[in-house]
């Protein structure tokens, strides 16, 4: 892995290259304003991939996703034992500044402050700058996460010795970093304008620059896509069409990480018995139910995941749609109603935000139901009566939607544990929870076979969390899916995608799902063909 973070090895131009600088400014449409560069104190999606450009990070993910390379470290981490592990630190990296960035700036970047993120290191006990260049990382717990956070903005390496002296407001206004490109102004709810860094440690870029226009309107945004005012802008649903029309305009869809479907009730109402719940499945057309939610913008979820998780980690999610997702059959629908003791007289409540994605997908299903004759309404919530409900079990089934990230651990974990077994417990307020569908409260202390199934699973998604392998994970997240779809406790469906216009003008440059740093890092390097 060290050698592909060589320079040698960029598509496009390196260091000494005559074409450096020469490729244009790149324009790239942002919907709200920036409210600090300091990415330790950012709270927005844009910014996290934008900071990139700025500041590094000791690892970077590749462009397909499946890995993790080398970037201020100079060669992958070495484990000394399962909660110590050394980086050493690229020679010769310099800060905006000019001065050089050493381990006691790593170090330091990872030490506390106040930054909304820090939870996101909280795993590591220490950061010794062990020499010069030279960092140890002591960590209070096994982290599976530990190389993608450290190749992400959540351990952003910002330099010691401005961030100490001028405080986190004003280097939050006036930020340095030893990124692709340094601040070359900022005009507040307008632009944001980056100039390339002549001393990037990896060359200089084709591109001269990078502007972020503040666009809130998408339609207003899209016009300057399709005029040239703009090289690339997310686009929605309603124009979509247009921008595949376009000539000067190219389409990316790629995956928003999350997960959007159903809870069902397993605390009371029709849906405590198990057939009851398998029968939702076979009541829907799953395609159906995700294009009333979000269109074209969807791709299916397996196992709770987003496609893309599936695919890295190569999950059988073929294997799970023959198993867990049945094609539409309201007969046998109607037959596992009956095996339930339910039959058709009976009522639902669907609970639901009052967005036109949620609205959709809940009319949808509502449809389904009345089809074989029950009675189902939808009540449209409030963000605060939304989650008391998913604490609580107030609806019979309720719209659910979770941004897990590109890691099993990020669905499972947080999804799937028995809250109960936290430190702590659950508060005694608190009598299920959206993370199972409330299914372990429902079934705890009967002794039934199903509540042993939910303690193993409660273990299985502990143990991804406290191992490394990859191939232990494996097992472990395989293991839980397969209990978890085979209780039908939630209605799995989709994962929205991201649509991103880029005008034809941009050469050399492909949009992904991990997007850190795009417009220059060890896998492309666009510039602009005016």
């Amino acid at each position: 892995m060290a050698a592909v973070g060589g320079a040698g090895l960029f598509a496009g131009c390196t260091e000494g290259d005559d074409t450096a600088g020469d490729g244009g400014t790149m324009v790239i449409r942002t919907p709200e304003e920036l409210e600090t560069f300091d990415p330790r104190m950012n709270t927005l999606a844009w910014y996290s991939g934008a900071a990139h450009y700025l500041f590094d990070s000791l690892l970077m993910q590749t462009h397909d996703g499946e890995d993790f390379v080398p970037h201020v470290a100079e060669e992958p981490l070495e484990e000394i034992d399962e909660h110590t592990y050394v980086a050493q630190i690229r020679e010769g990296i310099q800060f905006h500044d000019g001065e050089e960035l050493t381990a006691e700036d790593v170090a330091y970047s990872y030490k506390d402050n106040a930054s909304p993120n820090l939870a996101n290191l909280e795993w590591i006990d220490e950061a010794e700058a062990s020499g010069t260049y030279e960092v140890t990382l002591h960590l209070e717990s096994v982290h599976p996460l530990m190389e993608s956070t450290l190749s992400g903005m959540n351990a952003p390496i910002v330099p010691r010795h401005i961030a100490e002296e001028v405080g986190e407001e004003e280097f939050g206004q006036n930020p340095v970093g030893s990124g692709p490109f340094e601040l070359a102004d900022h005009e507040p709810g307008a632009r944001v304008e980056l100039t390339v860094f002549d001393d990037y440690f990896l060359g200089e870029p084709r591109l001269n620059g990078v502007t972020y226009r503040a666009v809130p309107e998408d339609e207003v945004g899209y016009v300057e896509l399709a005029t040239g005012g703009i090289h690339q802008s997310s686009l929605s649903e309603v124009l979509l069409d247009e921008a595949e029309a376009e000539d000067n305009i190219e389409t990316f869809q790629t995956t928003a990480f999350d997960y959007n479907g159903f809870i069902l009730n397993c605390l009371e109402g029709p849906f405590t018995d198990r057939r009851a719940r398998e029968a939702v499945h076979y009541l829907v057309d799953y395609e159906e139910v995700m294009e009333a939610a979000v269109g074209e913008l969807g791709t299916r979820n397996w196992g709770y995941m987003p496609q893309e998780v599936v695919d890295v980690w190569d999950f059988p999610y073929e294997e799970w749609d023959d198993r867990f997702y049945p094609e539409q059959d309201h007969d046998r629908a109607i037959e596992l109603f009956e095996e339930a003791g339910l039959g058709t007289d009976f009522e639902i409540e669907i609970g639901t935000l009052a967005s036109d994605q949620w609205v959709g997908q809940s009319i949808q299903l509502q449809a389904e139901f009345e089809e074989i004759g029950v009675d189902a309404s939808i009540q449209e919530l409030s963000t605060g009566a939304w989650l008391e409900s998913l604490d609580n079990g107030g609806h019979d089934v309720i719209i659910y939607g979770w941004g897990g990230g590109d890691d099993p651990d990020g669905y499972y974990y947080y999804m799937f544990r028995d809250l109960a077994n936290d430190d702590g417990g659950m508060d005694d307020d608190i009598v299920g929870h959206s993370t199972t569908g409330y299914a372990h409260e429902a079934y705890r202390g009967i002794g039934s076979e199903t509540e042993e199934r939910l303690q193993r699973l409660d273990e299985l998604v502990r143990a991804g969390r406290d191992t490394v392998d990859m191939d232990e994970r494996y097992d472990y997240y395989v293991e839980a899916a397969e209990i978890v779809q085979d209780l039908y406790i939630g209605l799995p469906l989709y994962a929205e995608d991201n649509v991103t216009g880029v005008s034809t003008a941009v050469q050399d440059y492909e949009v992904t799902s991990y997007s850190n740093q795009e417009a220059f890092n060890h896998w492309q390097e666009p510039w602009i063909d005016e």
